[in-house]
C-alpha cells in the first residue's frame, strides 16, 4: 500500500485533486496497491497487456491510451484496464476493465505505461514486456512539480523508464526529435482516430439547438493552454457565430472560463461522455483547436483534429507542428487570420473534393493503421507471445 501511495504523490497536482474527489479515493489506493493475482496466460498465447491505475478513466475523455489498447484488443490480446473506480469487472471495447490489479495476471505481460512514477510497480509482475508511450512533452508536468522534491517527479523517473522498457514510442515527429536520442529504437506511433466510429452519422446533440447560425466547436479539457484571448477577439468580431466548448475545465483557467462565457455567442456546456463525442464533431459547422503555441504544445497532436475530418467537419487550429503537416487543417495565429481560415472552413464543410480528402485523411490516421508498427515490432523481437 505505502508503494502505491507513494506513486500518487508524485502524480501532477491537477491528477491528486482529481483522485481525492473521487468517491472512496482511499479504497482506490487499496486495491491499486494490491499484487497482481489473476490466472497466468498458457504457454504460446498472446500475451494479456496491462494498463495499470492512473487517473484515467474508460469512458471519459477517452484519449490516446485507451484507443491503443482497443487495438491490442481487436488483434487477440486479452486486455486489462486498471480502474479502482470500478464498481465490478465488465467488458467494454474488447477491454476488460477491473477494479484492482488483483484481478490481472501477474506473470508474462506487456504493461503499458505512459505515467512514468508507475515504475515502482512494474516489479510486482514476472517476465514483463514494458512499452512506455512519451504522448506528451514532459514539461506538461513542470508547472505541477515546483516545489516537490526531484524524486517525486514524473521527470525523475523518465530516465528510469527509458532503460528499463522494451519498447518506447512517441506520438509525434517533435518528441521524436526531442526524446528519440535517448535510446536507440523509439518508434513513432502518431495519433489516430477512430475513422469507422466518427463517420458514423449520429443525431444531433440535444443540448445544441438547431440554428442557421455558424457553429464553431471546440472539444476537449480546457487547461492553461487554450488561448482565451484568441477566441475571445473572434468572438467579438463575429458576433454571429456561435461558439461551443464541450470539456472539463480545470480549476487554474475556471474564472477565465467564466468570464469568456459571459459573452452572449460564447458558451462553455462542461463535460460529455466520450460516446457522444462523434455527435458533438457532426454537430459543428467547423470545429477549432484553441491551442496557444508555445514550446509545451509544440509537442501535442490534438486527437480532435483527426476526429473531425472522420465526421466530415473542417478543422481551423493555431499553428501546432502536428497540424501545420496535416494538408486538410487549416492554421492561423492570430483573430484576422482565424477569422478569414474559419470562413474558409465553413465553406469547406459543403465542397465534396475537401470533404474526399478529409475522409481520406482520417482514414490514413484509423488507429489500426497507427499502432500496426508497435506490434510489428513486438513480434520481431518475440515480445507478443508468452514463452
Amino acid at each position: 500500500m505505502s508503494q502505491f501511495i507513494a506513486v500518487a504523490g508524485r502524480m501532477p497536482r491537477p491528477v491528486r485533486r482529481l483522485a481525492k474527489m473521487l468517491p472512496g479515493s482511499e479504497t482506490l489506493r487499496r486495491l491499486a496497491a494490491g499484487k497482481p493475482g489473476g490466472q497466468a496466460p498458457a504457454s504460446g498465447t498472446l500475451r494479456p497487456v496491462v494498463y495499470l491505475p492512473t487517473w484515467a478513466r474508460w469512458d471519459v475523455m477517452r484519449q490516446r491510451p485507451q484507443f491503443l489498447l482497443e487495438v491490442f484488443a481487436s488483434a487477440g490480446h486479452p486486455v486489462y484496464f486498471v480502474d479502482p473506480r470500478a464498481d465490478t469487472e465488465r467488458i467494454a471495447d474488447g477491454v476488460t476493465i477491473v477494479p484492482s490489479v488483483a484481478s490481472v495476471p501477474a506473470e508474462h505481460v506487456i504493461l503499458y505505461i505512459h505515467f512514468a512514477p508507475l515504475r515502482a510497480l512494474i516489479d510486482r509482475f514476472t517476465d514483463a514486456v514494458v512499452v512506455y508511450d512519451v504522448l506528451d512533452d514532459l514539461t506538461i508536468y513542470e508547472a505541477d512539480e515546483i516545489g516537490l522534491p526531484t524524486k517525486r517527479t514524473v521527470a525523475y523517473h523518465h530516465p528510469f523508464l527509458i532503460e528499463r522498457a522494451d519498447q518506447m514510442i512517441v506520438s509525434n515527429s517533435v518528441l521524436h526529435d526531442r526524446y528519440g536520442h535517448d535510446r536507440d529504437g523509439v518508434l513513432l506511433i502518431e495519433n489516430g482516430v477512430d475513422s469507422a466510429w466518427f463517420a458514423k452519422k449520429r443525431q444531433r446533440p440535444a443540448d445544441l439547438v438547431e440554428t442557421t447560425r455558424p457553429v464553431i466547436g471546440y472539444r476537449g479539457a480546457v487547461g492553461e493552454w487554450f488561448d482565451f484571448d484568441l477566441l475571445e477577439a473572434v468572438a467579438e468580431q463575429e458576433p454571429e457565430w456561435h461558439f461551443i466548448v464541450v470539456g472539463p475545465i480545470y480549476d487554474r483557467v475556471a474564472d477565465r472560463a467564466d468570464r469568456l462565457s459571459r459573452m452572449a455567442n460564447v458558451d462553455f456546456i462542461g463535460e460529455r461522455p466520450s460516446d457522444e463525442m462523434p455527435a458533438y464533431a457532426q454537430a459543428f459547422d467547423a470545429e477549432a483547436i484553441w491551442f496557444v503555441v508555445d514550446e509545451m504544445t509544440s509537442g501535442v497532436t490534438p486527437l480532435k483534429m483527426f476526429e473531425a475530418l472522420a465526421a466530415g467537419t473542417p478543422v481551423v487550429a493555431t499553428p501546432l507542428p502536428a497540424c501545420v503537416s496535416e494538408g486538410t487543417i487549416r492554421t492561423a495565429n492570430d483573430p484576422v487570420s482565424v477569422r478569414v481560415a474559419l470562413q474558409a472552413a465553413l465553406n469547406d464543410g459543403h465542397d465534396e473534393s475537401w470533404l474526399s480528402r478529409a475522409s481520406r485523411a482520417a482514414a490514413d490516421a484509423d488507429w489500426a493503421n497507427r499502432v500496426q508498427p508497435l506490434l510489428d515490432r513486438l513480434d520481431e523481437q518475440n515480445q507478443r507471445l508468452v514463452p
